[in-house]
């Protein structure tokens, strides 16, 4: 039987569970605590997840995000039009907020969400996976992708009272990527990749000793 044993965060009860492999979110049977959630295919759904979402970040960045007509001029804009007029402006602090937020800094996070993820689906230990972990915990709060989506949607709301607005492939791009980001969060469990992480460490460990 493959019994392993928790300590609760909340109330440091040692508590002993028997079928650690069975999906289920599993409590402390002292305070009722959350101990960990067991997603079955985590590892797998994660690494699509992002090879999709980096797909989609190349494809929003490529093409045009939306076009304005009106009184017979049309404009054209991409997505860091609005980073680069506000450094036109010499907003500096607002554009580079802006361009950590919402393309730096998710960037960062598909790319190491994808050297991760794939290295686990491969039964492939990374050397520095400790790491890669603090920087996907670190940048999840900063990635404002949501939040820019729904200064999107007021912006279109605004402007097509004064013209006709054209949706890019950068748009749906990017709306089906925050979709997919979410879903990837919502899938995400960091005491699952722990566990993952140990377990290529004894294998490593054991074939060391070999």
């Amino acid at each position: 039987m493959d019994v392993q044993y928790y300590i609760c965060h909340e109330c440091d009860e040692i508590s002993k569970i028997s079928t650690p492999n069975r999906p289920g979110r599993y409590k402390c049977p002292n305070c009722g605590a959350k101990l960990y959630t067991y997603k079955p295919g985590m590892i797998d759904k994660l690494y699509a997840y992002n090879m999709a979402a980096l797909l989609l970040f190349v494809l929003t960045n490529y093409f045009p995000f939306l076009s304005f007509e009106a009184a017979g001029n049309a404009s054209h804009a991409n997505f860091t039009t609005a980073i680069l007029y506000l450094y036109r402006e010499e907003q500096w602090l607002m554009g580079t907020a802006i361009l950590l937020t919402t393309v730096l800094f998710p960037m960062i996070r598909i790319f190491t969400n994808i050297v991760l993820f794939g290295s686990l689906f491969h039964n492939y230990l990374p050397v520095y996976a400790t790491q890669m972990i603090k920087v996907i915990n670190t940048l999840s709060p900063w990635g404002m992708l949501d939040v820019f989506f729904l200064g999107i949607l007021v912006s279109i709301v605004k402007l097509v009272k004064m013209g006709t607005i054209i949706p890019g492939i950068s748009l749906w791009a990017y709306m089906t990527m925050v979709l997919i980001l979410a879903a990837a969060q919502a899938a995400y469990d960091p005491h699952e990749v722990w566990e993952q992480i140990g377990a290529r460490k004894r294998i490593q460990r054991q074939k060391a000793a070999v």
